[in-house]
């Protein structure tokens, strides 16, 4: 099973190979805390929290990761525009299935404003994948019998 932090590196990786001309990484602040490196601007992912299923055989659960792209960009650079780069958020993010999860889809976009030079927009995604008791093989039950008949 894959670590949060696995899953998330997986999806900076992807925005970073799509969006070379950008700093990308993970930012938990509020984004006009950031201080922005890059001419051009910024995309900060951002882990935004879980839901939960019902408990599956005492043993795991449906979860459902939510993340946010926050995506800076400085209009004093010449380069590429708005458009192009909120599409190519999208693009990395609709569709990719981190390690062991679902492919991600879209929950929203949404323009935050512009201040000091700096449009702010947030793309809002989520990814499932599986929570897993750590359980103590001694105490958990054995597999004893295997069929190739499904059973109600």
């Amino acid at each position: 099973m894959a670590s949060t932090s696995q899953i998330v590196g997986a999806l900076l990786a992807r925005l970073r190979a799509a969006l070379p001309q950008m700093a990308v990484e993970y930012f938990a602040g509020a984004e006009d805390d950031y201080p922005l490196p890059h001419p051009q601007g910024a995309v900060l992912l951002c882990l935004r929290g879980s839901q939960f299923g019902p408990l599956r055989d005492g043993y795991g659960q449906l979860r459902t990761l939510q993340l946010t792209a926050t995506v800076l960009l400085s209009q004093s650079s010449a380069g590429v525009a708005d458009g192009d780069v909120l599409d190519a958020v999208r693009q990395s993010c609709l569709g990719f299935a981190p390690p062991d999860c679902q492919p991600a889809w879209l929950l929203s976009e949404t323009f935050l404003g512009y201040r000091d030079g700096v449009a702010r927009y947030a793309i809002a995604l989520a990814t499932d994948t599986l929570q897993v008791a750590d359980v103590d093989p001694e105490s958990s039950s054995r597999l004893t019998v295997v069929s190739l008949e499904e059973q109600a």
